[in-house]
């Protein structure tokens, strides 16, 4: 391998490096703002290994056709200790400000879609209800005021069929049908269970 190849993979491993660490960050940023329970925090971590490992070998493929050296995982080192040391604040900031952006867009846009999806279906609702209600009431009033001569011949026909011929025969089924119930309840007490 050529020097300026040598450069080259050294170069691509130090770049490797650097989206490491910035991977290995937003993950564990992501991490820790999702709150995962702590068997997919365990999956989670090997697929972002999986995933940094096919991004180094991916890398190698293009630049030097796959070879692997010494001088590849130095490149590496040297590029995960450079963001730890030079960026890693730089990025951590930018990127708490990215999420907490990202949550105040999320809420603005569900607040919109709230008060012009869901407020007017309330409103329509509510008006439809009370519309309802208040044609039912004045329903209602009409038919009373239209039942009252009738209510008023049906009290002075029903009383005297009721006084006549109704409440003696009713008050004395009443009490035959009291007395059979006690009789049951009396017996079913007396019973051992």
């Amino acid at each position: 391998m050529t020097l300026t190849g040598q450069a080259t993979t050294m170069l691509a491993m130090l770049l490797c490096g650097l989206a490491i660490g910035i991977l290995y960050d937003t993950y564990r940023t992501m991490e820790r703002k999702c709150r995962l329970p702590i068997w997919l925090v365990w999956v989670s971590d090997f697929f972002f290994w999986i995933s940094c490992t096919f991004l180094v070998f991916g890398t190698l493929l293009r630049i030097n056709e796959g070879v692997v050296r010494i001088y590849i995982f130095l490149g590496l080192g040297i590029g995960i200790i450079l963001y730890f040391l030079l960026f890693q604040r730089i990025y951590l900031g930018i990127l708490n400000k990215l999420i907490a952006l990202s949550i105040w867009l999320y809420r603005v846009i569900l607040r919109i879609g709230y008060y012009i999806f869901i407020v007017p279906l309330l409103f329509l609702y509510r008006a439809l209800v009370a519309i309802v209600l208040f044609l039912f009431s004045v329903l209602f009033t009409v038919v009373k005021w239209l039942a009252r001569p009738f209510l008023f011949l049906g009290g002075k026909l029903w009383s005297p069929i009721w006084t006549r011929y109704l409440q003696k025969p009713t008050q004395k089924a009443k009490r035959i049908v009291r007395k059979r119930w006690q009789a049951l309840t009396g017996w079913i007490k007396g019973k051992k269970m």
